[in-house]
């Protein structure tokens, strides 16, 4: 059918028009019915590209550890970090490293899906990778499964998803090598597993490197143990509503050369169109955050549901201002 722009859908009509532009209909479907959709390699970004991602990603990874990594053997270094685990490690904070993981970000594949699930001001709450090697342990019987829903929030996970996470796989993902575990459907329980719950039912996320996969936050998902020689490299990115804390604060490190190089978009998804959390004794920049949500709602080409308040805003701002 003919996709308008209804009154009572907002920026869904126009949304799902770019959705369809990018062919994602069927991922949408997958994320609805399944709560997770996987893009094969060259439809979100070229394999080319993704292999420079993870060239950076080994670059990154050897900065930090001081030890060459390979993807074949399995050589890898050890970071301290939490939580500590024996079979891989988490490499955090990674969007300012290098513009590749910024483009990752801002790419308009994985934007669409993300926005579909959690709106256009949804932030980026975290841009990891988890560096895993062979241990036939791995998170043991339980696989590790959970739901990215902070379950310390006084929020209820309910039936629409306060987060949603992604990940560029950097290497081959099967079975013996430490895939992905996904409860398919299990997005619909709308809570978190008990210890064990769910194991059973698990599949393996099994696809060749530069494939993108996202899910929906409330899906039980975790890994399976790597049985074989060399590296599983992923780069995750991990979104969440607006209302929600992030998990790695961008606001008070990106530079203004980072924003201007990439999408007005990043400003969004950093948290630089919500006015609070100011760090001054004039109080929140109304217009300024309202400012950088036009503007980017205006390069996405998506309308701007809280234009008429945006306006009001600055007049008034302008109204103060003038006495």
């Amino acid at each position: 059918m003919e996709v308008g722009d209804w009154k009572s859908t907002g920026e869904l009509g126009p949304l799902y028009r770019q959705i369809r532009k990018l062919g994602l209909e069927q991922n949408i479907a997958e994320l609805d019915a399944f709560g997770f959709t996987i893009l094969e390699p060259g439809k979100a970004a070229p394999v080319a590209w993704v292999e420079g991602l993870r060239d950076k990603l080994l670059e990154v990874a050897e900065r930090r550890t001081g030890v060459k990594h390979d993807v074949v053997t399995g050589e890898h270094g050890h970071l301290d970090v939490q939580p500590p685990f024996k079979h891989q490690y988490i490499l955090y904070y990674l969007l300012l490293e290098d513009p590749v993981f910024q483009q990752a970000i801002c790419n308009p594949y994985l934007l669409a899906l993300q926005t579909y699930m959690l709106g256009f001001d949804c932030r980026l709450s975290s841009c990891t990778s988890f560096v895993k090697w062979r241990d036939e342990q791995g998170y043991g019987p339980t696989l590790g499964l959970h739901a990215d829903t902070p379950v310390t929030h006084p929020l209820p996970i309910g039936k629409d998803t306060h987060t949603g996470n992604s990940a560029f796989l950097l290497t081959d993902y099967t079975l013996d090598n430490g895939a992905l575990a996904m409860v398919p459907g299990s997005h619909r329980y709308a809570r978190q597993p008990r210890p064990g719950e769910g194991a059973d039912a698990a599949i393996p996320i099994e696809a060749p490197m530069g494939s993108l996969v996202v899910w929906n936050g409330n899906m039980w998902h975790g890994a399976f143990p790597r049985k074989t020689d060399g590296l599983r490299l992923v780069l995750t990115m991990y979104f969440n509503r607006w209302y929600l804390y992030p998990q790695e604060d961008y606001r008070r490190t990106v530079t203004q050369e980072v924003l201007d190089a990439n999408p007005k978009r990043l400003a969004v998804l950093l948290g630089l169109a919500n006015p609070n959390m100011w760090d001054n004794v004039q109080g929140p920049d109304f217009a300024g955050a309202a400012q950088t949500m036009a503007a980017a709602y205006e390069e996405a080409g998506l309308p701007n549901p809280a234009a008429p308040h945006a306006t009001r805003i600055a007049t008034d701002e302008a109204d103060l201002a003038a006495g």
